[in-house]
């Protein structure tokens, strides 16, 4: 099969606005994942600007707490994938079932990315990519379409 890609953008600091806003009757929630911000504000609170999972600053009872942040916890998996590895329990294609990034659990997204990078070297000329089946998952090549 063949998928073709192309990007029509003007220049920003973001290829994708990914954004959500709801305005409540006691407040708002505005997310702005392509900055990596989240601001919340209610009726009887300061406004505030967080980013609720990525990172917990603030102890809790004196000491640190953001353990669980998927900050810290993506990491800790890394670590821990590494350290199993290196003492023979697994093997890194054990890892490609999506618990950690890995090669094999990013090739499409990547290649996605690249087609667009290639796009808008090339003025905007759209990109094929090219599988070797319609049932492959990785793409054999990124390559200019043809009209």
């Amino acid at each position: 099969g063949v998928y073709t890609s192309s990007w029509v953008a003007p220049k920003s600091d973001v290829h994708s606005q990914q954004r959500f806003f709801y305005m409540g009757t006691n407040g708002e929630i505005n997310v702005d994942q392509a900055h990596r911000g989240c601001t919340v504000g209610q009726d009887g609170k300061p406004f505030a600007s967080v980013n609720p999972l990525f990172m917990k600053y603030t102890p809790t009872n004196g000491y640190f707490s953001g353990q669980s942040a998927y900050g810290v916890k993506s990491f800790e998996n890394f670590i821990d994938a590494c350290a199993a590895c290196n003492n023979g329990t697994k093997k890194p294609d054990d890892f490609d079932d999506g618990s950690i990034a890995t090669v094999h659990t990013t090739f499409q997204g990547t290649a996605i990315l690249e087609a667009g990078r290639m796009s808008l070297d090339a003025d905007g000329q759209p990109m094929d990519l090219i599988y070797e089946s319609d049932t492959e998952m990785h793409p054999t090549e990124i390559k200019a379409h043809t009209f």
